[in-house]
């Protein structure tokens, strides 16, 4: 017996050396007749030409390089593109993907919820016109209380109107020492501040000056102040509130009949003058709406050109002390001028006026750093005056009114979505919390003569 156990051991052995022999010899990674060896690098694989390289993600002999990007990939081509939605060499198309929706992209692979649909109808729910009250109506404003603030004028002395939610009057207010009020906003204590100018009605050498004037809830006067450090002609056309309880002031400075310069001021809660900066792009230059960005820099809109002549469009943006950061003049078709200026999802600007001397709506997109994004003057569409106001619809787009009181509902590229014609008011337009809209005004500006204060409240049926 431990002779045929000794027998089977060596006959085990025998095969055993014969299979190796066959297979050949193990290679550094323990493999039977495998090609893996170690090369210069002490690096055990069957690659003998890496040379040692390991591309820019550590692979060794990879092929993967940093391109002008800084980015480590093997497309050298995507010339440091990002798609839509951020994606290096990416070929996502943003977009409205619906074939059914008024702004359906045909090129769109992408969906980006912006898909736009039939409004329904536009219904008018009340008409407010204070007939005895005033005759110029410039800006509406919600208050905390649900209701309206309306800036205007009455026989060339600066108005304030007051209303509650339905559009009644609360209460109304004249303001002697001034000549029309432009602008007004309540303040963050409850009170309310409006700006407009002051001129005296004897000649000679009656010239406008800034007004300003500071109030209580019911329209009282806390404070005012008629400024001008010229004997020509100054006036405030808007304003912010800004976290201190200060005011920064927009408008004309030194307006001579043919130079006029941009300005800001900021004043103090109690009146006392900050600080005082101007801007000159060209002879004449002028300002009619302020915004204040999320990390409290000023955008202004307005125009520069030739004094009663050829007019472009101007956007300027300071920091919060009023020091220039950029500042863009814009050419159209025509004369051009900006009379309001709002925010864009994306951090930019769009500005709503006119073009083509007067004769046409013009709306203008710019980025954050002022760079232009597109600039539609419709001409196939003569109008008087231009856009009055402009303002992001909580539904996308944006709500714009024009001189001839068509409003208008429009997408991120400026296409008319809605269009109806509302009469009455052609001034300025709000939404409500909960999706209504408010147009107010009938103010004298380029293209029509003024006319009676009134509030217009509608809504979409759907």
């Amino acid at each position: 017996m431990k002779l045929e156990k000794y027998f089977i051991l060596l006959l085990i052995a025998f095969f055993w050396s014969c299979a190796s022999e066959e297979a050949g010899p193990e290679d550094c990674a323990g493999v039977p007749g495998g090609m893996a060896a170690l090369d210069s690098c002490d690096v055990c694989d069957d690659n003998p030409n890496n040379n040692c390289v390991r591309d820019c993600a550590g692979v060794l002999g990879g092929s993967a390089v940093l391109d002008s990007c800084n980015v480590c990939d093997d497309n050298s081509a995507n010339d440091c593109l990002e798609d839509c939605l951020g994606i290096w060499g990416g070929d996502n198309i943003c977009g409205c993907t619906d074939p059914e929706a008024y702004n359906y992209n045909e090129l769109a692979n992408y969906d980006d919820g912006s898909c736009q649909y039939e409004v329904g109808e536009l219904n008018i729910q009340w008409v407010k016109t204070y007939e005895n009250i005033g005759d110029e109506s410039w800006r509406v404003r919600s208050t905390s209380d649900g209701g309206f603030l309306i800036a205007g004028a009455s026989n060339y002395t600066g108005l304030l109107i007051k209303t509650d939610p339905n559009g009644e009057v609360v209460w109304h207010q004249t303001y002697e020492n001034s000549t029309v009020l432009y602008s007004a906003r309540e303040t963050s204590d409850g009170g309310i501040f409006a700006v407009g100018f002051y001129e005296c009605d004897t000649l000679p050498g009656c010239f406008p000056d800034i007004y300003l004037v500071k109030t209580n809830s019911s329209g009282s006067i806390d404070w005012e102040l008629v400024d001008s450090g010229t004997d020509n002609n100054d006036w405030a056309r808007d304003f912010v509130e800004t976290a201190d309880g200060d005011f920064v002031v927009t408008g004309t400075w030194n307006d001579n009949g043919n130079n006029s310069k941009a300005m800001l001021r900021k004043y103090s809660s109690t009146g006392e003058l900050v600080w005082h900066e101007i801007y000159s792009s060209s002879v004449a230059n002028e300002i009619n709406e302020i915004l204040e960005t999320d990390e409290g820099d000023y955008v202004l809109g307005g125009y520069t050109g030739t004094q009663h002549g050829d007019y472009k469009a101007l956007l300027i943006k300071t920091d919060s002390n009023g020091q220039q950061v950029w500042k863009k003049n814009i050419q159209s078709v025509g004369s051009t001028e900006l009379y309001a200026i709002s925010k864009t999802p994306s951090g930019g600007y769009i500005g709503a006026g006119y073009c083509n001397s007067w004769r046409s709506n013009y709306l203008v997109e710019r980025n954050e750093s002022g760079g232009g994004l597109w600039n539609d003057c419709h001409v196939v569409e003569p109008t008087v005056s231009g856009y009055y106001d402009i303002i992001s619809s909580s539904n996308g787009g944006y709500y714009v009114i024009d001189g001839s009181s068509n409003f208008k509902w429009i997408n991120s590229q400026g296409q008319i979505i809605f269009s109806q014609n509302i009469g009455h008011v052609n001034m300025s337009i709000l939404e409500s919390a909960n999706g209504d809209i408010v147009v107010g005004g009938y103010g004298f500006i380029d293209g029509n003569s003024g006319g009676t204060p009134a509030l217009l409240k509608m809504s979409f049926s759907n």
